[in-house]
């Protein structure tokens, strides 16, 4: 039997020169610090924001209060897709937060597609506008 002066378990294999199993690691503060990089990335690019307009051009105020009716409409069909949708879990590994997160960005791209959907359907057009800093 060997014993190794800097671990306290003994090791029945002569040929072994393995020590005490290291104790797991919290993953925790490597997942903070990713968010954070990630929080800090995504600062640096655009934003974006999209932006409808009549098919028939109008603008006066009898449009602008139908917009105002249809988008809340809309808003609340994507909140309704929203609520109907399975939870995202994050799970204990890099892995899966970064899974978790393009599961995120596909969730938020599908309740777009269906706002923008919603108000094609209201004759609405969409445009992506980029928002200045």
């Amino acid at each position: 039997m060997i014993i190794d002066p800097d671990c306290s378990m003994e090791f029945a294999s002569v040929s072994s020169t393995t020590c005490c199993p290291q104790p797991r690691r919290n993953r925790w503060p490597v997942l903070a610090a990713a968010i954070i990089l990630a929080n800090a990335v995504s600062a640096c690019a655009p934003r974006t924001a999209m932006r409808f307009d009549r098919y028939d051009g109008r603008s006066d105020a009898g449009a602008v209060a139908q917009f105002q009716q249809d988008d809340a409409i809309c808003k609340g069909e994507a909140a309704k897709a929203q609520a109907m949708a399975a939870p995202i879990y994050m799970g204990h590994s890099l892995a899966d937060a970064m899974e978790a997160g393009m599961l995120e960005g596909q969730r938020n791209q599908a309740l777009r597609q269906i706002m923008v959907g919603c108000m094609a359907g209201r004759g609405y057009s969409m445009t992506v506008v980029t928002l200045q800093p």
